[in-house]
């Protein structure tokens, strides 16, 4: 177990980056990545991932790290943790990311499902097609009667996903649930960036049209020609990509592309402020103007 780590969480446009580079100039740190669509080494501009050269000057870990397209889930990335932190165990780790399952994880949260294997997954919906949806619940209810009671039987995703962990594994999916995460830090300063809701929105705009003007819209198109992936890739779901692509294929306007992604991302920030209320634990919720000097008091 580590002695350190600090979390510098929040929702998108939150200005976690920017806190996070002056915090690493002011004590011996570096920082990792804890941000799920920039642990990519595609679609940068759309995902914001900083720059080689802040990457380079921030002593940054973990960004671009995974080839597309190859996928990356929190085992993959908390093993890269560990090698991280093994690595550089004589500075602090400050992670900064709006991935709240990635943060919650360091602090034994997180239950550390293993990585369902496609064609286990494929069984089961061909299963769903052939017998129901209401088939699949009966099965549920019969092999893990305690998560059948959290969820609808009409929420085919999560049922697909129970099973489909229960066939690979043999164990239940609440089994699953009530084994955590380890605690990889004796002290973890853990923060979410919690500013003004008007002032959220309004930066979250401004960036969408900063990323807008980037050349993300260039990048997206050089994509879609090589791009001989799934449709499912996480990568594919990155906030913008489908508005994006409907624009690049004619459905809709440059404005009205730009209006879904501003709301998009207005609601990604609405889910990411949810899961860091509702679900992680031992936070301080500071305004941005807050955070650094809460660090260098408390570290």
């Amino acid at each position: 177990m580590y002695s350190l780590g600090i979390v510098i969480g929040g929702p998108t446009a939150a200005g976690k980056s920017e806190l996070a580079f002056e915090v690493q100039k002011k004590i011996p740190s570096f920082i990792v990545n804890a941000d799920s669509m920039q642990v990519y080494d595609k679609l940068n501009k759309l995902t914001n991932t900083p720059t080689k050269k802040e990457i380079s000057e921030f002593d940054c870990k973990l960004y671009c790290f995974v080839k597309y397209p190859s996928l990356c889930d929190l085992g993959l990335w908390l093993k890269n943790v560990q090698e991280t932190l093994t690595v550089n165990s004589s500075k602090i780790p400050i992670f900064v990311g709006g991935t709240g399952m990635y943060l919650d994880s360091l602090n034994g949260q997180i239950s550390p499902l293993p990585k369902i294997p496609d064609e286990i997954i494929k069984k089961v919906l061909e299963k769903q097609k052939t017998k129901g949806n209401h088939y699949l619940y009966k099965k549920l209810q019969e092999f893990d009667p305690a998560y059948a009671l959290k969820i609808s039987k009409n929420d085919s995703q999560r049922i697909v996903r129970s099973l489909s962990v229960r066939i690979f594994t043999g164990r239940n999916f609440s089994t699953w649930h009530s084994i955590k995460s380890k605690k990889f830090f004796k002290k973890l300063i853990y923060i979410v960036v919690n500013n003004d809701r008007r002032k959220l929105y309004n930066k979250i705009n401004h960036r969408c049209h900063d990323i807008f003007n980037s050349g993300c819209i260039d990048e997206i198109k050089s994509f879609l020609k090589s791009d001989e992936s799934k449709e499912s890739h996480p990568l594919k779901k990155a906030i913008g990509f489908k508005t994006f692509k409907n624009m690049i294929n004619g459905l809709i306007s440059k404005n009205e592309a730009l209006e879904e992604f501003k709301t998009e991302t207005r609601r990604y920030a609405k889910r990411q402020l949810t899961w860091f209320k509702n679900k992680s634990s031992e936070v301080n919720f500071l305004p941005h103007n807050k955070v650094i000097s809460f660090i260098l008091k408390n570290f």
